[in-house]
């Protein structure tokens, strides 16, 4: 027959044990929910990355379409200035006053034009400027996601640890597109 202080220690080394195992599982527990979380904090910050390059793209191409317009307007203005110069010169007319009112009018508009295309480009390289932090913030998620799995693999605290700071700078940079952007 067993000694009864053995039975109570085996006892305890049972439940020292079963409550290990429930300590690791709910380690990897938190590590796969964490992970989780940090996965999709990436994926919506990817999917702002794309968005914020896909409307500089946009600006880009409408500051495009007014330097066209501004240009065709340039060479409008071009066009009749060289008219009344050379009726001046070979005829010694006087310009007509309705040449000088659409050169006069080709100036206006181009300096309208040139305002909206320089603030399409401004826009434009500020998306741009947003879309790099976004994927920064890409960046620093991804990496958090693959310490968090070397975490779970080798049960090491210390990774999780520094897998949810990684995850804490990917989350500062989504906030501060968000917010302060």
């Amino acid at each position: 027959m067993e000694n009864p202080a053995d039975e109570t220690v085996n006892d305890l080394q049972q439940e020292l044990k079963e409550k290990a195992s429930e300590s690791k599982d709910s380690f990897l527990t938190r590590i796969a929910l964490t992970t989780a979380l940090i996965a999709a904090l990436a994926a919506i910050t990817g999917y702002l990355a794309g968005e914020r390059a896909d409307e500089s793209l946009v600006d880009q191409i409408h500051a495009a379409d007014h330097w066209s317009f501004y240009q065709a307007k340039s060479i409008k203005s071009a066009v009749l200035t060289a008219k009344i110069e050379t009726l001046q010169t070979l005829k010694g007319e006087p310009p007509a006053k309705a040449d000088l009112e659409k050169i006069t009018r080709y100036e206006e508009e181009m300096k309208e034009i040139q305002k909206l295309a320089e603030e399409k480009q401004k826009q434009a390289t500020l998306r741009l400027e947003q879309r790099k932090i976004l994927a920064n913030g890409v960046t620093l998620f991804q990496i958090a996601i693959a310490i968090g799995a070397i975490s779970a693999i080798t049960r090491k605290k210390g990774l999780w640890y520094g897998s949810l700071l990684f995850g804490a700078g990917g989350l500062v940079q989504l906030i501060h597109e968000l917010f302060f952007s």
